[in-house]
């Protein structure tokens, strides 16, 4: 009934909830919290399965001691415990998140650790070398101007069809990785307001495995090279086309591409459809990059010096060579954001103030100090919005803003996620 809390399986075992919430409160992440809980409660889901030897009603450090675990994992390993879908085995990946969550466990509570599985056990996975990421990028790129020739990238001649917009997104994904090794998670929280204006530089918020919990974040600045622009440019353009429906991911840079749902059902409904533009997912960004490294390793098989590239981001991003990054402070100093505000309005204003007919020359000495300024306060951390308010006081009119230094694809983008329409 709507109203009604489902009661949690981890209530079924006395002492489990509270090892439970005292394991993830040292958890570095989210992602981590999540895999802690649900572990926990495929466990539960063990020991309610005939063919485990102990039950919810035994005492929890029964339940966690090694005969115990090794019949939880022979269960869990057939895929008899999923909770949702047909019964399928589960990888050695998830087979060491397993043991993991497991040994966590047994130490919140003193007792001897028995891992289910050792780090020796799981395969290596080479990271891809920098040739083969540069040959992605380079079939990704050929793959978007094929696109924009047969749809002259408009919604017209058919950008939106065709499975186009999956394979944009694609290149722009791949080429933000190659330049900074971020991570799955660390893309999909990406915001408009982490490109910077002219789309050559992009803020990360590093969510490292080893970072102490409550530790301040880590912001990184990586600088994007012609290739990457240029990709985010026509990702920017796919993705105002997708965005009929303004979502609350609305300022989110990677969305879906299609309509979907969200994999939950109420009792007395379906799943709720979820339309295309609402944020992108670490599973659905990874899905994606299977089927586009699928598709690639298809196209370039058979030719000479060509090896496969593996089916997973993360060897993709390990790949990338000590990427150039400059470290800043997670907060603005106001103190300095209000200086530069106050010279960014003064280049507007000489900007606003130059005749219709103004020569490059005549501009030149304007449009570098308001970049440049715009720059340096996008890395301080100022907001885009705030900077655009400044341009817009000193008068700047919004059809000349890319003059100050933004790039009008993200203009549009950010007048979208702030509800007006892109002019």
């Amino acid at each position: 009934m709507p109203g009604v809390k489902t009661p949690d399986v981890l209530d079924e075992v006395a002492g489990l909830r509270e090892a439970v919430e005292t394991v993830c409160a040292a958890a570095p992440s989210e992602a981590r919290r999540r895999q802690i809980r649900a572990h926990a409660r495929e466990l539960v889901r063990a020991l309610k399965h005939p063919e485990h030897p102990l039950t919810v009603a035994d005492p929890l450090p029964d339940v966690l001691r090694a005969t115990s675990l090794r019949a939880y994992e022979r269960l869990a390993l057939t895929g008899e415990l999923r909770d949702r879908g047909a019964p399928r085995p589960t990888s050695e990946a998830t087979a060491m998140v397993r043991s993991g969550v497991m040994v966590l466990l047994q130490r919140a509570l003193g007792l001897d650790v028995h891992p289910l599985r050792r780090l020796a056990e799981l395969p290596r996975k080479d990271p891809v070398d920098t040739a083969r990421g540069e040959r992605l990028r380079a079939g990704l790129q050929t793959l978007a101007d094929h696109i924009g020739r047969r749809t002259k990238w408009t919604a017209d001649g058919g950008l939106l069809t065709r499975g186009y917009p999956r394979w944009v997104r694609m290149l722009a994904l791949a080429c933000v990785v190659l330049d900074t090794g971020a991570r799955v998670g660390e893309l999909c929280a990406l915001r408009l307001e982490d490109l910077a204006p002219a789309l050559d530089e992009v803020r990360l918020v590093r969510r490292p495995q080893n970072r102490r919990p409550g530790g301040p974040p880590i912001v990184e600045i990586h600088p994007l090279r012609g290739a990457t622009r240029a990709a985010l440019r026509r990702w920017l353009l796919v993705r105002r086309l997708l965005m009929t429906e303004l979502t609350g991911g609305a300022d989110r840079l990677w969305v879906s591409v299609r309509g979907n749902h969200d994999g939950r059902a109420g009792e007395d409904s379906g799943p709720r459809y979820r339309p295309a533009g609402t944020p992108l997912q670490p599973r659905g960004a990874a899905r994606a990059y299977t089927a586009a490294v699928t598709r690639v390793n298809i196209e370039l098989a058979g030719e000479p010096g060509w090896t496969p590239l593996p089916e997973r981001m993360e060897q993709l991003r390990r790949g990338v060579a000590s990427p150039a990054a400059r470290r800043v402070a997670p907060d603005p100093d106001a103190g300095h954001a209000a200086d530069l505000a106050e010279r960014l309005g003064s280049a507007a204003r000489r900007l606003a103030a130059l005749p219709e007919a103004h020569t490059d020359a005549t501009g030149r000495a304007a449009r570098y100090e308001a970049r440049r300024v715009l720059r340096e306060a996008w890395r301080l951390g100022t907001a885009h919005r705030t900077q655009l308010d400044v341009l817009g006081t000193a008068g700047l009119p919004a059809l000349d803003l890319h003059r100050a230094g933004f790039e009008p694809e993200l203009l549009r983008a950010l007048d979208r996620a702030a509800g007006f329409t892109p002019l």
